[in-house]
């Protein structure tokens, strides 16, 4: 009987000491993905006739919506940052319409983003909050501007079209962030390797 409990006392302190190294391995892994997803790089123009440039983007994790199917076509995209974030700022041209989007990625604020555009927190510009595809968004209705929160990105989106025009266009930015490709996750470690990986948490 007394053995029987050792080994089940045993069995409970390993699977606690897998949890622990299970979830460090999981911190490791995002922290290393963040810095090598969003590092800014030199603010400038991306050659945009050549695909191998925006797959590179994407590559990275950046959705660039380009709203192709929409009808649009991407005009020039430039490398920025925004609030001290890395961002890209997308022009986009339909005929005569003219849509420029901000992505920005790296520390979001889902509650009070900072608009592409101006810089600037939504709470410091008096944006009307909403809501659209099921993603927080504050609109500015007098120059029609929005900025939309997605988990892991914020958008703001500029345009002269009409307003049902402009609600389209969120929606689709909202289609191609989700469609976005994902970064490919680290090899999954072994039982054995999780284990130690959670002794060293625990005991430094």
């Amino acid at each position: 009987m007394g053995a029987f409990a050792a080994c089940v006392c045993v069995a409970l302190l390993t699977t606690a000491v897998w949890s622990v190294g299970k979830r460090a391995q999981q911190e490791s892994s995002g922290s290393e993905r963040t810095t090598a997803s969003w590092t800014p790089a030199a603010q400038g123009m991306v050659d945009t006739t050549s695909e191998s440039d925006l797959e590179a983007l994407r590559s990275q994790g950046w959705a660039l919506p380009g709203l192709a199917a929409e009808g649009y076509r991407i005009g020039d995209i430039r490398r920025t940052d925004v609030g001290g974030q890395p961002a890209v700022v997308l022009t986009l041209h339909h005929d005569r319409d003219t849509v420029t989007v901000v992505e920005q990625r790296g520390r979001v604020n889902g509650s009070n983003p900072v608009d592409g555009v101006t810089g600037l927190p939504v709470s410091a510009e008096g944006m009307e909050a909403s809501a659209v595809s099921g993603s927080r968004l504050w609109l500015d209705r007098e120059s029609w501007r929005a900025v939309m929160v997605r988990p892991d990105a914020v958008y703001t989106v500029a345009s002269d079209t009409p307003p049902a025009t402009m609600a389209q266009t969120v929606s689709a930015i909202v289609a191609e962030d989700r469609g976005r490709v994902s970064l490919p996750a680290q090899t999954d470690e072994g039982f054995g390797a999780t284990v130690a990986d959670g002794l060293r948490k625990i005991f430094g």
